[in-house]
């Protein structure tokens, strides 16, 4: 059998096979729901651009904490390392406020009370003996 004539019985099975559904068009590969464009892709806002800004901030602060890593710096170290502590807070409140930044921008930890495992009661200490602590 030549390729042409093997081709041809491809082709004529395949129109067996799709000829009742008329929503079928055969030999045409159909879109896949992956292909489609989703049309709540989120479109950056202000607070999408502030986070950017304290993203770059935080970056700029640590390696400045980095670079004051001598004892003569100690005071300049002291006030750098409170601002990127600062911007953290920032970054989160930012995220709070709407900011959906991709997964690496996220540069910091979420709040404490956002973390997974969180029982917001203080640390509860677990014993053997299956009741209160000892």
């Amino acid at each position: 059998m030549k390729s042409i004539d093997l081709i041809k019985t491809l082709v004529e099975k395949e129109l067996r096979e799709y000829e009742g559904d008329s929503n079928m068009v055969p030999l045409i590969p159909h879109k896949t729901p992956a292909a489609d464009i989703d049309p709540e892709e989120h479109t950056p806002t202000d607070t999408d651009h502030l986070y950017k800004l304290a993203v770059k901030a935080r970056i700029a602060t640590e390696e400045l904490v980095k670079q004051l890593d001598e004892p003569i710096y100690d005071g300049a170290y002291e006030h750098a390392f409170k601002a990127t502590m600062s911007l953290r807070h920032a970054l989160n409140q930012l995220i709070a406020l709407g900011a959906e930044p991709k997964e690496e921008d996220r540069i910091v930890a979420p709040p404490k009370d956002d973390q997974p495992g969180n029982n917001s009661g203080g640390f509860v200490p677990m014993t053997y003996s299956g009741g209160s602590a000892v």
